[in-house]
């Protein structure tokens, strides 16, 4: 697995080891999240039957203590696991591609456009590191997690899981077939940002004739009519994600509506008992924000 992770994400040994390390905290922080929802399903339980026993007031705050505590150490966990082991890693990519570069001759240097080279190079380093970091673990963690609650909720009752799950799937394959609508939009606005680097680069190697032929007031109203281009393509390409992953987050918020309607019907078949109804609400108030996550890293992916 960790020879698949190093060529998928073009990552050293070390940071395919981090990587599995960061997925797996990002679950940690997921599970120890849903926590609170079962200190709150036995709260209501023994208030459904009358009154919290005395024995068991002590267990809850034993139980809110530890739950705090538990998610905290879960979120620095995550902190250090995805920042620190992302940006480590990067410093060692960076190196080695500083070193690949320096190996080579000054003809391929002579025959590229260095405002395109540095854009590409540095650019593609850039969005790797913030994808390691923001997007990817926390994809595979929400998802993973969100699994292991799943597993939960069909132990419980499957009508009411397949109620509350059924969005995730058509939530995701909307965002899945975005993809060609986003790598267009991107590609337009990668497009427009080499536009801009060529025009600074142009302008700081003929910044002397420009001034010498009174020049220069011209050639900056063009460089800025490519930066406004560059800030429309920016938006565009945000509005382009957003257009599917808002669609996708609004589907998935019917699940909501769909536990609620299921569990109802099947209370007045009294085929659910209310506790059960409960938690099933309490869940699905809590598994679609990992999920809803998951959405949006997918998109940035």
């Amino acid at each position: 697995m960790i020879e698949r992770i190093m060529k998928k994400f073009a990552l050293s040994r070390e940071g395919a080891q981090g990587f599995v390390r960061a997925v797996i905290a990002c679950v940690a922080e997921g599970v120890a999240l849903m926590v609170p929802v079962t200190l709150l399903y036995y709260l209501v339980g023994d208030l459904m039957n009358g009154a919290v026993p005395t024995a068991h007031v002590f267990l809850y705050g034993f139980g809110i203590a530890a739950a705090l505590a538990l998610i905290a150490l879960a979120s620095l966990w995550k902190y250090n696991a995805t920042y620190f082991t992302t940006y480590r890693e990067s410093g060692v990519k960076r190196i080695r591609l500083a070193e690949k570069l320096r190996k080579l001759p000054l003809s391929f240097f002579g025959k590229k456009d260095l405002a395109d080279l540095t854009n590409t190079i540095m650019g593609d380093v850039q969005v790797t590191e913030q994808m390691m970091s923001h997007y990817v673990p926390q994809f595979y963690g929400s998802v993973i997690s969100a699994c292991l609650v799943a597993v939960g909720m069909f132990v419980f009752d499957w009508r009411m899981a397949l109620a509350a799950l059924w969005v995730f799937p058509v939530s995701l394959v909307i965002v899945a077939f975005s993809k060609k609508a986003q790598n267009c939009f991107t590609r337009r606005q990668n497009e427009a940002t080499v536009a801009v680097l060529d025009g600074i680069q142009e302008d700081l190697e003929t910044v002397r004739d420009l001034k010498s032929n009174n020049a220069e007031k011209k050639y900056l109203e063009g460089l800025n009519r490519k930066i406004d281009r560059m800030e429309v393509r920016q938006i565009k390409s945000e509005l382009g994600a957003a257009m599917f992953v808002v669609p996708a987050q609004m589907i998935l918020k019917l699940g909501i509506a769909s536990v609620a309607l299921t569990g109802s019907v099947l209370l007045m078949k009294n085929a659910l008992d209310l506790l059960t109804f409960f938690l099933f609400l309490l869940v699905v108030s809590r598994v679609y924000e990992p999920l809803s996550g998951a959405m949006q890293n997918l998109a940035a992916m």
